[in-house]
């Protein structure tokens, strides 16, 4: 779970607000429980401007809401996903990431259960169950998205996060 402070609020200059329904800016969250936590990033069309498209980055808690975020948003708008790993977990001792290229909604006793694969082709053992029933991938596919190979720049487009469409030349 993620909290954050009063004297944390940022507020948005007007203008520059990309949420008209009320939501709130914010400099600074807590992670409240040391479990995984995921960052998905989701490709969004600019309704103003056809040549540009928007990609947000939301922060998800928990490995069932990442499913249900999958599910509900369609896989084909995802452009990554980072596994944010505590400290207990991860053979530094600190927070890591961990690069996830698929993601598979299983059944077991227990009920449903995520698995996750990194970009290493391991699966994200990080205390998310204690008892992996299954070895193999027996469950259905949410998500499937193939390792990029690092930039060595940084993309161009605004700190907001518009880009020209690749497929566009550039004005």
């Amino acid at each position: 779970m993620f909290l954050s402070l009063p004297q944390f609020e940022f507020q948005m200059p007007a203008g520059l607000s990309e949420s008209d329904s009320g939501g709130r800016y914010w400099r600074a969250i807590q992670i409240t429980l040391h479990a995984p936590w995921f960052m998905l990033t989701i490709e969004a069309a600019d309704s103003g401007d056809a040549d540009f498209y928007a990609i947000h980055t939301l922060c998800v808690a928990c490995e069932t809401d990442l499913a249900d975020v999958i599910k509900a948003d369609g896989a084909k708008r995802i452009r990554g996903l980072v596994a944010m790993v505590p400290g207990w977990a991860s053979p530094s001792g600190q927070w890591s990431s961990r690069q996830i290229t698929e993601v598979w909604l299983n059944s077991g006793d227990g009920g449903p259960f995520v698995t996750l694969i990194d970009v290493a082709g391991k699966k994200l053992d990080a205390g998310i169950r204690d008892d992996m029933e299954s070895n193999g991938l027996a469950g259905e596919l949410l998500l499937r998205l193939s390792p990029k190979k690092r930039r060595t720049q940084r993309p161009r487009g605004s700190a907001s996060g518009r880009r020209r469409r690749r497929s566009e030349p550039a004005r």
